[in-house]
């Protein structure tokens, strides 16, 4: 996996930068696509992934982008990383 990381993070929350981490170690850890979603899905589950990002699969890549803490429904406009398998 190769994860590139494309703008700034924003430290709107004292969580937001654990969080980050802990996703990193595991992204870093998976060998392929399926495992990087069933990954993700068991993360997302167990931390605050959801409030602090948003997130999805493209056909080749796992991308992110940070929500506003003030209005989690608006989503900063740059990606904040990008996974490529």
């Amino acid at each position: 996996m190769e994860v590139k990381f494309e703008t700034m993070l924003c430290m709107w929350d004292d969580r937001i930068p654990e969080i980050l981490l802990n996703l990193i170690n595991v992204i870093t850890l998976v060998k392929d696509e399926n495992e990087l979603r069933n990954s993700i899905s068991k993360f997302a589950e167990t931390n605050e992934l959801d409030k602090f990002f948003a997130y999805g699969f493209g056909s080749h890549h796992y991308w992110m982008h940070q929500r506003y803490t003030t209005d989690p429904d608006r989503i900063l406009p740059n990606r904040l990383l990008s996974v490529h398998f």
